[in-house]
């Protein structure tokens, strides 16, 4: 029977025998690259129908949703499906496939108005961080972390693979960094939503121990074994696990979660985290920043009339935001600024570049270079780091570090506290310039703030207090738990969310853009729509127009950043709006506007003016700099605006052992 366009769509669930992505890969894999999924039933649909399907793992947890149309039709055997439209989810598991080409987007088809309902029952707040990822919950108007059954309040952001295969995750993956660092991931939230052959990416590509490869869309992505993830499904396990937690706490499904990430991230950093909240199989109520999630913790209910600034240091990222608090529950984001690049695997890196010139001056050899032995040094300057707050100089030992001529050699140091702030002082220095960065861009002084707010491990580093102190001329607030206040106000405003109608519950959270947004222009220059520190939402609109006589296409190319020159911000991805009409240069444009949600996430719709034609746009973010690069350079850009800033490059050693 053909397909008829007016027939009712039919919704159905269908529940696979996969308790994880993982498994739905290796079992499915095949028929969803090839856009297709044989479905047996003793009652198939006719030929023709069309069908939303929303599939779920064994646990029932929600994978995710697409529309197909049943193409083969067997009484007793079952359908067979080919995919027609898919969500975000789907499309970004197609993606990590090798799909080349992706079915259209789900909420971009007619049939989104016949989307699954949305999920109920409890809330939780997730703190997904670079080392560490914790879940909080509010019971009886308190919110608290919620602990694993092993006792830990916080899970390791970290994946690996056995030698038998099995994909673990958390404290017993940490426990394989040591023996086997090749399979095993960690850092994912410094690189995920990042472009693969981006120059950051490439200037931090050969820091970490295991591979890092480009996915199939050009994005970043790791290899473990024979298989390669994306980051957003790395991502997706540690959420998986951290939602596991919450289900073994409450003793019920937990499929709603307020997620949290630095504030300092692009859009194509925020989309990504809600793809790995999707593939985890939880609706993603809110994005939160983690500064602002700190001010929530600290100030909820306690009707303040204060200026907070949030000093947010933690395993990989930096985030200091001025934060005004008013009755009622309103916090109002006035600055923020960052470095998603700044953080405490930084300050553990300056200790290893300590301890291998040690190596080398004692025993003069350099160190060989062995991924297992270099891990060791790795968690022992962890250790030191983490004790010299404590005590004033440790000793670290790593006995038969290195095997050279039949020689065993051991690694042998005492550090005192004092070397460890010498050889961090430059990092701190980042970190008190940002602060004066944003107090700057809103002309705040110093003695404008009432509290300072430390949040993130690594600010629990005397050190960092002395110079906070030092800096704001009084001593930083302990009302807010380093570790525990990212979660902890997540799971405040999830609470708030999940009472939306208790108007004792109601939070206001008044939010701003981190970086400017706008547009690579033909001199190569970048002319910023939206700048920073803009209240959210906000919505801009702009016209471009054609450069030629005849031009059929028009291509905007988005940025992100505060720099004049364009390829020195972050690449958000390429706008193209084609068949325009044939027109003189100049008569033909197009009308593209920039709307950013209250969470910072972007969407781009654009009209072309002569005939009133109207798309929404999906940015395409699969670009390399070199592209980007041709693309400007069509547009008339200068020779010279084009030439690439070579990279600093890092400690000597990582380049030899590991670039």
């Amino acid at each position: 029977m053909a397909n008829d366009p007016n027939a009712k769509t039919v919704a159905l669930s269908i529940r696979l025998q996969c308790a994880d992505v993982q498994a739905v890969r290796q079992s499915y894999g095949a028929e969803f690259q090839s856009l297709g999924l044989f479905v047996p039933t003793k009652a198939p649909r006719p030929i023709g129908t069309s069908l939303r399907l929303q599939l779920r793992l064994t646990d029932g947890a929600p994978l995710f949703t697409v529309t197909a149309l049943v193409v083969e039709s067997a009484r007793k055997g079952g359908m067979q499906l080919r995919f027609t439209a898919a969500d975000r989810a789907a499309r970004n598991l197609l993606t990590s496939l090798g799909t080349e080409r992706l079915p259209p987007l789900l909420e971009e088809t007619p049939t989104a108005s016949l989307r699954a309902k949305k999920p109920e029952g409890p809330m939780i707040g997730i703190d997904l961080g670079t080392t560490n990822s914790a879940a909080a919950f509010v019971a009886n108007g308190k919110p608290f972390v919620l602990p694993s059954r092993e006792g830990y309040n916080t899970v390791p952001s970290i994946i690996a693979l056995t030698d038998k295969g099995r994909l673990i995750i958390g404290h017993s993956a940490k426990g394989q960094m040591l023996t086997n660092p090749r399979r095993t991931v960690y850092g994912a939230k410094r690189l995920i939503g990042r472009a693969y052959a981006s120059p950051i990416v490439e200037q931090l590509r050969h820091r970490f121990q295991y591979p890092i490869v480009e996915g199939p869309r050009g994005e970043v992505a790791v290899q473990l074994g024979d298989n390669v993830y994306s980051l957003q499904e790395i991502s997706a396990m540690v959420l998986r696990e951290v939602k596991g937690i919450a289900q073994n706490h409450l003793g019920c499904p937990v499929e709603r979660a307020v997620i949290t990430v630095p504030a300092y991230y692009n859009d194509n950093q925020r989309q990504a985290v809600r793809e790995a909240g999707a593939l985890a199989g939880l609706h993603v109520e809110r994005i939160l920043n983690e500064p602002t999630a700190a001010a929530l913790a600290f100030g909820y209910g306690r009707k303040l009339e204060e200026r907070v600034l949030v000093f947010d240091l933690g395993g990989g990222t930096f985030d200091v935001s001025v934060l005004e608090l008013h009755p009622e529950n309103v916090y109002e984001v006035v600055s923020t600024g960052g470095d998603t690049f700044l953080g405490g695997v930084d300050f553990d890196n300056e200790i290893v570049s300590f301890l291998l010139e040690s190596f080398r001056s004692h025993h003069g050899i350099e160190f060989p270079g062995d991924r297992v032995a270099f891990s060791r040094v790795v968690d022992a300057a962890e250790n030191a780091k983490i004790t010299l707050s404590e005590q004033k100089e440790v000793r670290i030992l790593v006995p038969f570090v290195a095997l050279v001529d039949g020689k065993p050699y051991d690694l042998d140091v005492l550090m005192t506290r004092q070397k460890l702030e010498d050889l961090t002082a430059h990092l701190v220095d980042r970190c008190i310039q940002k602060c004066t960065e944003v107090l700057a861009s809103r002309k705040l002084a110093v003695t404008d703030i009432n509290e300072v707010l430390l949040v993130g491990g690594q600010s629990r580093m005397p050190y960092v207090r002395q110079r906070i102190h030092d800096y704001f001329g009084r001593e930083p607030s302990r009302a807010v738990h380093p570790d525990e206040a990212v979660a902890l106000g997540a799971a405040t405003l999830a609470d708030a969310l999940a009472g939306a109608s208790n108007a004792d519950k109601a939070v206001l959270l008044i939010d701003v853009l981190p970086m400017s947004i706008g547009l690579g222009l033909p001199n190569g220059k970048f002319q910023k729509l939206i700048e920073r520190n803009t209240t959210l939402p906000q919505t801009c609109t702009t016209t471009v127009a054609t450069q030629s006589d005849g031009q059929a296409a028009i291509d905007v190319l988005v940025f992100q950043g505060e720099n004049p020159r364009c390829l020195d911000n972050e690449y958000l991805g390429r706008l193209h709006f084609g068949d325009l009409p044939e027109a003189p240069r100049g008569a033909a444009a197009v009308e593209v506007t920039f709307r950013l949600s209250a969470e910072c996430l972007l969407s781009v719709s654009a009209r072309e003016k002569l005939t009133g034609r109207e798309e929404h746009v999906t940015l395409s973010t699969r670009d390399t700099p070199e592209l980007v690069k041709e693309l400007l350079a069509a547009a008339g850009v200068e020779d010279g605006a084009l030439e690439d800033r070579t990279p600093r490059g890092v400690a000597a050693f990582f380049k030899r052992v590991f670039g």
